[in-house]
């Protein structure tokens, strides 16, 4: 018996996930596929209960695959070399295919107990093998023996994050199964920040607010685990004085400093009206808002966040692949070297003294 296996926290399951697996019964034959859910995934963190994800796995999948509880029923964390056991343990005359990503394939040599994997499965990637995912192929069988199948799936940029982000902004979700999006709505699953996103968009324009999602977006994919919800805030509100009035500031108790260049004025305001009129007492947050124009010597990487998903947000109309190679660290350098060459050609006599600062705080090596 041909038997898949596809595993994830399906937080919360999509279109895709059907698809991949449906092709994958389809491609290669399946016999029986068993849907698995994290319960405690050891290299991230999930806002929703497992309860709850396996509630959306059953409604997203009844009908054309079994889920498989394991992961959800047992203690700690879960490991796929675990689950794997216990599958062959209950089926131990069948063929294994693992059902991963390609982003899977590519950190495969990270996961836990690597070769032991690989002698029970083989890999099958729910991607087309690019030339990138080949080479990734070839090196595990050099290294682990391991047998790579690629699924022929066309890309598909859905992704489970902007999917809980279109719930939190309130916005119509058509990729989810009709009978997840109803779970989802009537146990108001992905809706923490709702509220705050909705009075936010009374604060900016369609465009504006359009580009507040995607900084969000970029912001979490970004921000370590623990600072995700800092994050989230920090980037929500980063634009929400954007189209505040001169004849408002005041009841802000805000008044520009002499020289501040009105290109980063609604960045040290936003700091106050996210105080005022949103309750943010956070400092952390508060300065992240500040200072995302700017930057300031010594960033926290809460701020470094803020800068670099406010510059390479998605939908920005200019190449972004050299501002997101590396570390956060080099993101953040590449994008304030970047941002000053171009305040420079445009706005050579008012360039904000504090960005220089910054530049030359941590760019000194670069320029001399």
């Amino acid at each position: 018996m041909k038997l898949g296996i596809f595993g994830g926290t399906f937080n919360p399951p999509h279109n895709t996930h059907r698809d991949i697996l449906l092709q994958a019964v389809c491609q290669l034959g399946l016999d029986k596929v068993l849907v698995v859910p994290c319960g405690d995934p050891p290299h991230k963190s999930c806002s929703v209960d497992k309860r709850a994800r396996l509630e959306m796995a059953r409604l997203a999948f009844e009908g054309f695959a079994e889920i498989f509880t394991y992961e959800i029923d047992k203690q700690g964390k879960s490991y796929t070399l675990d689950t794997l056991t216990e599958v062959k343990r209950l089926y131990p005359s069948a063929e294994l295919y693992l059902i991963i990503g390609g982003d899977s394939l590519a950190d495969f040599s990270k996961w836990h107990c690597p070769e032991q994997i690989a002698r029970m499965c083989t890999l099958t990637v729910a991607q087309r093998g690019e030339q990138k995912l080949s080479y990734y192929a070839d090196r595990l069988s050099y290294e682990y023996g391991a047998q790579t199948e690629f699924l022929d799936i066309e890309p598909n940029s859905v992704s489970s994050t902007e999917i809980r982000l279109r719930y939190e902004f309130g916005e119509t979700v058509d990729c989810v199964p009709q009978s997840v999006d109803e779970y989802i709505r009537k146990n108001a699953l992905y809706s923490e920040y709702r509220a705050m996103t909705a009075k936010v968009k009374t604060y900016l324009t369609p465009e504006r607010y359009r580009h507040t999602f995607y900084v969000v977006k970029r912001g979490l994919e970004l921000a370590s685990d623990g600072l995700r919800d800092k994050a989230f805030v920090a980037c929500l509100l980063h634009d929400v004085a954007k189209y505040i009035k001169p004849t408002d500031y005041a009841k802000y108790g805000f008044t520009p400093s002499d020289g501040m260049p009105p290109s980063v004025v609604h960045s040290f305001l936003g700091a106050a009206v996210a105080r005022r009129d949103f309750g943010v007492v956070d400092n952390e947050i508060l300065d992240a808002i500040s200072y995302h124009t700017t930057g300031r010597p010594n960033m926290t990487e809460l701020d470094k966040v803020v800068y670099v998903a406010d510059k390479t947000e998605q939908t920005r109309p200019y190449p972004l692949e050299h501002l997101l190679a590396g570390s956060l660290d080099d993101k953040f350098v590449a994008c304030l070297s970047e941002a000053y060459e171009i305040c420079l050609q445009r706005h050579c006599d008012s360039v904000c003294p504090l960005s220089e600062r910054t530049l030359e705080y941590y760019c000194r090596d670069k320029r001399d």
